[in-house]
């Protein structure tokens, strides 16, 4: 820290820092409610807290990796893929030796092909001119990796990449080599987009902390703006006694360190001071109005035009002492738990999204095992589905080779129509991507294979998961601004805890039962509106007045 420039710390040169858009925006916000210009200190103490556990980066990194590149992958490029029957066989039975699919082998091939062409021009041309090829199949590769084969062997003229691939396949067939190793990088490798970053930010780095941060990137193979970038992101997932050690950061000379102390502690003073002091309290209304803090709840339009209208039986802005009667009179029901869970099933049936319609094939042995587990359980073929695929979804296990071979099976002629939550269908489409396209059918059948082995305790999820439906969300917009005194909303979180439901759940089911159950209850009306014990007469008959009018001038009207 220089004693000429106070609040300056002694840093080396600036290093050009890069994030996303919005990990600078989360640490600039962060920085701010620290205090003014704590960015770069921000960053030093993201850079210490990532050196000061060496041993946890490397696997902090690779899992960061894996995710940025989950996120950023480009989808396959489907092509079709003609080829002797002989060939087709020989793929087929080397797809399943190495436990992988077709498309992988191709992606490996095509790699070969591009890294060790040789001498290709005449053996595509006999390629091309083959007449032969009655075996069509589609594969998956890399839209990079097909435009890299156009432009090679578009040198010699036309471009026929699809012969091409074909020398490819069979090369690899005549020389598979270490096609293990292969598969499990090349095989697996994808098209990923750019990383989206924002603009450069220099932030000044001591010696001793650059040196730190440029040896651990070169033991992990990385660098300074990747190893800054996976810090940031662990320091905004636990920004834990970030005010001490920004401050510390900031005062780390020991020659002005009491003097800049104190400067901040005045700073601070003259923030707080600057501040509007808070208005007084108001004190309770001798009438009685319940002046507790006002609490939101949402409810549909249909439900708060509804309070409304009942409201305005009891004279002007009644809505708030309406519901709090309610509520009264829910903590007091004692089947209050049977109400909640009837009213849920209620809105649960309200909500309902419609299955989406799904065809099952099978082969004949299996679809006959298929009715027989249907018809033992007494079960509709959609259950049945529908708890295998849950199952499938809750414990996948290694399903891959068994999801490959499913893929290739033939003789699929028993059909049957099911149904799918449109959840549970979207996650059976993003698991088959995983390995291909296409494949979700052929997931949906290893699902069923697994019920048939092992139906284990079938007749609790046919009763628990098959009628379980997707819901839409609650359509409740409509803001309703409801006081609730202390003692109110201690009964009501002791409710609430009791049933394992929330204080807005609970405030719409009073809601519900006091539209429903609205008969004789004047004299709750009154003693919610006018609950203190002074005035209370005065009241009532003011409000007995205000109600003789308000009647005479509708029936005038009327």
């Amino acid at each position: 820290m220089s004693e000429t420039n106070m609040g300056r710390i002694p840093v080396g040169d600036p290093i050009p820092l890069r994030f996303d858009p919005t990990t600078k925006q989360r640490l600039e916000e962060l920085a701010a409610d620290i205090g003014p210009r704590r960015f770069g200190a921000l960053v030093r103490v993201a850079a210490r807290r990532l050196l000061a556990d060496p041993d946890r980066v490397p696997d902090a990194l690779n899992q960061a990796r894996r995710a940025s590149a989950d996120a950023r992958r480009i989808t396959w490029a489907e092509r079709p893929l003609d080829l002797d029957p002989a060939t087709s066989t020989r793929l087929n039975e080397l797809a399943q030796e190495f436990h992988t699919d077709r498309s992988a082998i191709v992606r490996v091939a095509v790699h070969r092909f591009l890294t060790g062409a040789g001498r290709f021009r005449h053996p595509v041309l006999r390629e091309n001119a083959r007449t032969d090829l009655t075996c069509r199949t589609r594969v998956y590769v890399n839209r990079s990796t097909l435009v890299r084969l156009e432009k090679l062997i578009s040198r010699n003229g036309d471009a026929p990449t699809a012969a091409a691939i074909r020398v490819a396949v069979r090369r690899l067939l005549d020389d598979p080599g270490d096609l293990t190793a292969d598969l499990a990088t090349i095989g697996t490798a994808r098209d990923l987009t750019p990383e989206t970053l924002g603009p450069r930010t220099n932030v000044h780095f001591d010696n001793e902390l650059r040196d730190q941060l440029d040896a651990l990137a070169g033991r992990l193979e990385s660098d300074r703006a990747e190893l800054m970038r996976l810090a940031a992101r662990q320091l905004l997932a636990n920004p834990r006694d970030l005010e001490k050690a920004v401050t510390e950061e900031i005062y780390r000379g020991d020659a002005n360190r009491d003097l800049l102390i104190a400067r901040d502690t005045r700073r601070r003073q003259a923030a707080a001071a600057d501040q509007p002091a808070h208005a007084p309290t108001r004190a309770p209304s001798p009438q009685g109005n319940p002046f507790g803090k006002r609490h939101v709840f949402r409810f549909d339009e249909d439900t708060k035009r509804r309070l409304e209208k009942l409201a305005d039986d009891y004279g002007p802005r009644r809505v708030s002492a309406l519901l709090r009667v309610g509520i009264r009179t829910l903590i007091a029901y004692p089947a209050a738990g049977e109400a909640l869970a009837q009213a849920r099933r209620a809105d649960a049936q309200a909500r309902a999204l419609p299955h989406d319609p799904v065809t099952l094939k099978l082969d004949s042995p299996t679809a006959a095992c298929f009715r027989t587990l249907a018809a033992r359980y007494e079960a509709s073929p959609r259950d049945l589905v529908a708890v295998a695929v849950h199952r499938l979804l809750a414990a996948p296990g290694h399903h891959r080779p068994t999801l490959i071979a499913e893929a290739a099976t033939s003789g699929l002629d028993e059909k049957f129509k099911v149904s799918l939550r449109p959840s549970a269908r979207r996650d059976i489409e993003q698991l088959a991507d995983r390995h291909g396209t296409r494949l979700s059918s052929a997931l949906v059948r290893v699902a069923v294979r697994r019920l048939l082995d092992n139906p284990a305790d079938l007749a609790g999820d046919l009763e628990n998961i098959a009628p379980v439906h997707d819901l839409r969300p609650a359509e409740r917009t409509a803001r309703v601004d409801v006081a609730l005194d202390d003692e109110l909303l201690a009964h009501l979180d002791a409710l609430a805890d009791r049933l394992g439901s929330n204080r807005q759940e609970l405030v719409y089911l009073a809601a519900q039962r006091i539209l429903r159950f609205h008969n004789n209850i004047e004299d709750r009306m009154l003693d919610e509106m006018f609950r203190a014990q002074n005035n209370r007469k005065h009241l009532l008959a003011k409000h007995a007045r205000r109600e003789r009018t308000r009647r005479k001038d509708r029936d005038d009207t009327v």
